[in-house]
């Protein structure tokens, strides 16, 4: 009687196990084509980061932020006028990493128009 008992309740966790697969599967292919069609964009604010900015940018990259948020993975830094030396650290992990833009001050209102438009990515670069 208990190895039908027990038989039962594994038939049922597998059963269980089958159909959690099936709707973890049909959610993952639903979500991967409605991300094409969505427009999320990650912009990071920052100024004067001289100490962080590096930590920050490899946990993004290294933690895989942008693919599990994002459809295009692309991150846009915009200086807000630093006046130390996180633009040049920042032009130095872009050559590591390259998926990402940074843009200056003077180009912000570029990549607030941008959301309204249907251009995905940010053409203007800090110089």
């Amino acid at each position: 009687m208990s190895k039908i008992l027990f038989d039962i309740f594994t038939y049922l966790l597998a059963a269980y196990g089958l159909i959690y697969l099936t709707i973890s599967v049909i959610n993952s292919i639903r979500q991967r084509l409605g991300s094409e069609s969505t427009r999320v964009k990650m912009v990071l604010l920052i100024k004067n980061q001289e100490r962080t900015i590096e930590g920050i940018i490899r946990n993004i990259f290294t933690g895989d932020v942008l693919r599990k948020v994002m459809s295009n993975e692309k991150l846009i830094v915009l200086d807000m006028g630093s006046s130390d030396s996180t633009v040049d650290i920042l032009r130095k992990l872009k050559d590591d990493y390259g998926f990402f833009d940074i843009i200056g001050e003077n180009e912000k209102f570029m990549l607030f128009s941008k959301f309204n438009s249907d251009e995905a990515g940010v053409k203007s670069k800090v110089n």
